[in-house]
């Protein structure tokens, strides 16, 4: 199953490639039992870094629901990784600046105006395709808050958030965070526009807002593969540089870096790192590289250049101890996620993959 290529794939990462790996630990038809084996399989590993999810409902079902001897939320297993193996393992958890899917609600208040946005007030306001609105409301928003503080507070160290495609949500969302207490970095989870089918199935998936502007311009490009493309990548580069210039009202940067949903696939997360140029601006030979033609990178013979740049990790190390580290040398940084491959045939190529990824110094990668 996926579940049981997920710590073959981090080994892979973490003591073949020398990598920094991730592991995610769902909630999902997982008594304690199982999340036990898990956790012991990770630290006999040498896994450092849990991140702690509820997780999706199973396939064919509608509503997620704890299973009979398992954890009810992400909080539960925060807690239950703490209580059994103390500081041993990082845990990072997830943040939603757009508010959590199930708090997400049409506005159906007859006092509350659009143009406004007040009394009541509404949060990571969208209009519909019939002209309603939908939103989060301002208990919700609260106890989303509420809810993400109790993560950290029973042991999460780092916070990476769903997709997003509008900067400036995140930007507040995260001004909003810091207001509640929360002091945790938080790295915007982002999402490339690799193809028009597949952006609109999975922001469906996770019922991400659109923006209008996004939204006219891929229906208008929608046939023309190659334009949805290059319109993708230009504009989750703004997000992107939007995002890394934004400072807090005390002056710091609002992130320290970015994590990429690769989706396995290379080109588009290559393409977003050359033009953020984040993460590689420290390595003379792969700048030479990506300058002459950023496309050289995705053919074999590119392996052999980028093994060359390969730098022994420290692998084992905490995301929060990495982070700091950025920190203190002024430097941001990318982290990448993958997800297991259904067959033997995709799981080698997405090893190939990882060999050259490698080279681009991804703080660590996480596998789903």
């Amino acid at each position: 199953t996926t579940s049981d290529l997920t710590p073959e794939i981090c080994n892979f990462i973490q003591n073949e490639i020398k990598g920094n790996c991730m592991m995610h630990l769902t909630c999902t038809n997982m008594p304690s039992e199982k999340v036990d084996i898990a956790l012991a399989q990770a630290k006999k590993f040498g896994f450092k870094n849990i991140l702690a999810l509820r997780g999706d409902p199973p396939e064919g079902q509608k509503e997620w629901k704890a299973i009979e001897g398992g954890f009810e939320c992400a909080l539960d297993l925060v807690k239950y990784i703490r209580k059994q193996y103390g500081d041993y393992f990082g845990i990072t958890v997830s943040g939603y600046p757009e508010g959590h899917p199930n708090v997400r609600r049409k506005i159906e208040d007859d006092a509350w105006k659009p143009d406004k946005n007040e009394n009541p007030k509404y949060y990571a306001v969208q209009q519909l395709r019939d002209g309603s609105y939908e939103g989060v409301s301002e208990k919700d928003w609260r106890s989303e808050l509420d809810y993400l503080k109790a993560k950290i507070e029973a042991g999460g160290q780092v916070i990476i958030t769903q997709l997003f495609y509008d900067a400036k949500i995140f930007i507040e969302w995260v001004k909003a965070v810091r207001k509640h207490g929360i002091s945790a970095p938080i790295l915007p989870g982002i999402m490339p526009i690799r193809a028009y089918g597949a952006f609109n199935r999975m922001t469906g998936f996770c019922k991400t807002m659109i923006p209008p502007a996004l939204k006219s311009k891929l229906e208008q490009l929608k046939d023309d593969a190659n334009a949805v493309y290059e319109f993708g990548l230009s504009y989750v580069h703004s997000i992107c540089e939007e995002i890394l210039n934004a400072r807090l009202d005390d002056g710091a940067y609002v992130v320290p870096g970015l994590h990429i949903y690769t989706m396995n696939t290379e080109k588009c997360t290559i393409d977003i790192l050359a033009k953020c140029k984040v993460g590689w601006t420290q390595q003379p030979e792969l700048e030479k590289v990506i300058t002459a033609d950023r496309q050289l990178i995705l053919k074999e013979e590119q392996e052999k250049e980028l093994k060359k740049l390969e730098k022994t990790i420290n692998f084992g190390t905490k995301v929060i101890d990495k982070i700091r580290d950025n920190e203190r040398k002024n430097t941001r940084f990318v982290s990448f996620e993958y997800y297991p491959p259904r067959t033997p045939k995709g799981v080698e190529n997405l090893k190939q993959s990882l060999r050259r990824m490698i080279g681009w110094s991804p703080q660590w990668m996480d596998v789903t």
